[in-house]
């Protein structure tokens, strides 16, 4: 979310420390922040560590917006030319901000002001996000003025920045992984990133996972039917391959399985490697059964109540990422291959997959299509198709199970 336009920029003369007085002194609720993550893709509680590493919860401390002061930044912005005369506000290698409380540091700050008002606005940091100054191009406004007399009017215009700089900086898929390392690094800065990395992670963690939703026990059958001829042929017409080339994929991918369980259960392969590099390695320890580095198939619970019992304890960690680390339905399509399939979300994606067998066989084909590997079904290219599908893992094993599957269906038609 874009902020609202800002005010047309103010020269330096007209602009007072003084008129930064909150306009609306209400707090964030949990509202304001789920929308922002949902706007984001993110999981809310990221926003809520964010927060809480930051300021603590309020933008605000007395009416004014709660503030810090750097002063190793006051002296880039200005050449060192205060550093001799007020090493107070301009410090050229202590990178520390300025201890003490927020009326010690309003005086530093107004101490920096009367020499560079640019300078002093843009090495403070501001409200519940400490969105510093000098960030205010990328949180959209035009001059630092504008910025702070932004974020001196209310908490819910402090959040509307920081999302807008989460998005101009491409942030978003670093909180939405918990890249916790990455995002410090532009955030906060290379300079005592690995520090506020390992803050950000701690606040996490410090916040209850996500309450079930009832999502997973919505996934059953909406249908039951089993794929018909015209199915095959449509989406075969649609790929310009055989029949019998996207029925031998269906054969191989499903096994004896199919698409549901007999309880009504999509089928799924919970992937725990794909999980933890999807969250940042960063329950490996402490959930060492549904999240390891590397992958190992002797790991893998043998029978669907084993898999689903694993995609519930990831789900209860990180809801979207552990949907997102399976493989659904007669073609095993993992959730995170969304986009390719035509969804927003790798739990839109599934919840289609649960209408029926004819849902899944679309998707196949938008997936095929996506990833340009109609071509090799064409052909009946049966590894180049396996590559492109399963990965390089496997390639010789999956184009043979493919190539003898759709000689023994093509014999038989």
């Amino acid at each position: 979310m874009e902020p609202a336009p800002p005010e047309p920029e103010a020269p330096a003369a007209s602009f007072t420390l003084e008129s930064l007085r909150a306009e609306d002194v209400t707090r964030l609720s949990d509202a304001d922040i789920e929308a922002a993550a949902r706007r984001l893709g993110v999981e809310s509680n990221v926003l809520r560590a964010v927060i809480k590493v930051e300021s603590a919860g309020p933008g605000f401390a007395d009416g004014r917006p709660l503030l810090s002061f750097e002063p190793f930044h006051f002296s880039q912005s200005t050449g060192g030319g205060f550093d001799a005369s007020n090493p107070g506000v301009s410090q050229p290698s202590n990178r520390a901000y300025l201890g003490g409380n927020q009326a010690s540091r309003w005086a530093k700050l107004s101490e920096a002001f009367a020499l560079d008002q640019t300078a002093a606005l843009a090495a403070a940091s501001w409200g519940a996000f400490q969105l510093p100054g000098r960030y205010f191009a990328d949180a959209g406004y035009p001059n630092v003025f504008a910025f702070v007399s932004d974020m001196a009017k209310s908490e819910a215009r402090q959040l509307a920045a920081f999302e807008a700089y989460l998005t101009n900086k491409g942030l978003a898929d670093e909180l939405q992984r918990r890249d916790w390392d990455t995002f410090a690094r532009v955030y906060e800065g290379e300079h005592g990133a690995g520090q506020y990395a390992s803050a950000l992670q701690r606040a996490y963690a410090t916040f209850a996972p996500p309450a079930s939703d009832g999502y997973l026990d919505s996934l059953v059958a909406g249908s039951a039917a089993p794929l018909t001829r015209a199915d095959f042929e449509s989406v075969a017409a649609e790929l310009g391959c055989e029949v019998e080339a996207v029925q031998a994929v269906v054969e191989v991918e499903s096994g004896s399985l199919g698409a549901f369980a007999p309880n009504g259960k999509p089928v799924i392969l919970y992937e725990p490697h794909i999980f933890s590099r999807r969250t940042n390695r960063q329950y490996d320890a402490t959930h060492p059964t549904i999240s390891y580095r590397s992958w190992d198939a002797s790991k893998y619970p043998r029978t669907q109540d084993g898999r689903w019992a694993q995609l519930r304890e990831a789900y209860a960690l990180d809801p979207e990422q552990a949907v997102a680390s399976a493989s659904w339905g007669l073609f095993q399509i993992m959730g995170f291959n969304h986009n390719a399939c035509g969804f927003p979300s790798a739990k839109e994606f599934v919840s289609d997959m649960c209408r029926s067998q004819a849902q899944q066989l679309k998707a196949f084909a938008k997936f095929v299509k996506a990833n340009n590997l109609a071509d090799e079904l064409v052909r009946k290219d049966w590894e180049g198709f396996a590559a492109g599908y399963n990965g390089q893992g496997q390639v010789e094993r999956y184009g043979r199970l493919m190539r003898e599957a759709y000689e023994r269906l093509k014999s038989v038609s």
